[in-house]
């Protein structure tokens, strides 16, 4: 489960830092603070020292969304995460560690109790969306998913068995067609197929 904890930015791998970002969970405020775009792990910590880290398989979605009235009131870097970061009724989670490796946090929530989360990060300067957008579709192509590098190695195993299955049905066939083209039967005479010897 990725929860709300109290951490430090990351120190290595950033590959974009954006100040005076403004955080909503799912349009619930957290408050302001500065936005990490690491290699291994988005990070937000707040001004108040309380923040949070997302590991990129857990991103669903990310996007720039634009201001629109019957969305959300601000241009915003969008992420669609696939574990809930709050509870159901919009209170943060109370505690884990950083990286989300918990089993089960202190209200007894199970961390494979699935979920999705929205987050919006607002950054005072609009004009950064395009650079933050950009390092975090960077970072989250340095995490491939699992599932989807399995799904096409199976595939690749199919297609290979299936044309070794193939190429050697051909070469049966071929066997067969020459088998018993010189044989011949008993007294060395051809063998018809209706009638028997000549």
């Amino acid at each position: 489960m990725v929860v709300l904890t109290r951490l430090g930015p990351p120190e290595e791998g950033i590959r974009h830092r954006q100040e005076a970002t403004a955080v909503f969970v799912n349009e619930r405020p957290l408050g302001r603070g500065a936005l990490y775009i690491s290699e291994a792990r988005l990070s937000w910590v707040g001004d108040a020292g309380q923040g949070f880290s997302l590991e990129y398989p857990h991103v669903a979605l990310h996007a720039i969304q634009r201001a629109h009235p019957a969305a959300f009131p601000e241009d915003n870097l969008y992420l669609v995460i696939d574990v809930r970061l709050v509870e159901s009724d919009e209170t943060p989670t109370p505690s884990s560690t950083p990286n989300g490796s918990d089993d089960e946090s202190e209200d007894g929530l199970a961390a494979n109790d699935k979920g999705m989360t929205e987050i919006r990060f607002v950054p005072e300067d609009k004009t950064k969306l395009g650079e933050m957008f950009a390092a975090m579709s960077a970072c989250q192509a340095l995490h491939p998913d699992p599932a989807d590098s399995s799904e096409e190695g199976e595939g690749e195993e199919q297609e290979e068995a299936e044309a070794e299955a193939a190429e050697q049905e051909q070469e049966e066939e071929e066997e067969e067609e020459g088998m018993f083209d010189d044989a011949e039967e008993g007294d060395g005479e051809p063998m018809d197929e209706d009638t028997g010897p000549k």
